[in-house]
């Protein structure tokens, strides 16, 4: 089984920030709303803004070591293994015969972080590896597709 790229790390990280921005942004305009227009609003709303912040962002700092141990994956000549998740584990295999394709994306944050994620789409439904760099990208993509093709021709 392979792991992610330590880079995912960076790019949790990065998601965790602007999560933070938002809930400084919520914390704001609450203050905001109460002190200008809506002076019925209560104190302590500020108060259980700030703790599901705080709480969010602990939660979210000890959830990614482990979150990026967890997350395996693995191409084998009969499918693609896919293990992943913390509280939910979730054990996924795709046969190589029902693969029909695989694509590479890139958001903003993968960019910058020069990572990929790779879906793989079968008939019913579609799963992601979350990120990869170029390269391995690209030689997984090949090897499914080429994989998938050998057994859509044995057929």
């Amino acid at each position: 089984m392979h792991h992610l790229p330590r880079a995912i790390k960076v790019i949790w990280y990065e998601i965790l920030a602007l999560e933070s921005l938002a809930w400084v942004v919520l914390f704001v305009a609450y203050w905001w709303l109460e002190n200008n227009l809506w002076s019925w609003l209560p104190s302590w709303g500020l108060l259980i803004i700030a703790g599901l912040a705080a709480l969010n962002v602990i939660v979210e700092l000890i959830l990614i070591q482990y979150r990026y141990a967890i997350y395996q994956y693995q191409v084998s000549e009969t499918d693609v293994e896919i293990k992943k998740g913390f509280f939910f584990r979730e054990d996924i295999s795709i046969p190589i015969a029902r693969v029909q394709n695989v694509d590479l994306d890139q958001g903003p944050l993968l960019q910058l972080n020069k990572l990929y994620k790779v879906r793989i789409a079968t008939g019913g439904s579609g799963h992601t590896i979350e990120a990869l760099d170029g390269n391995d990208a690209q030689r997984l993509k090949d090897r499914v597709m080429a994989l998938a093709l050998e057994a859509r021709n044995a057929r």
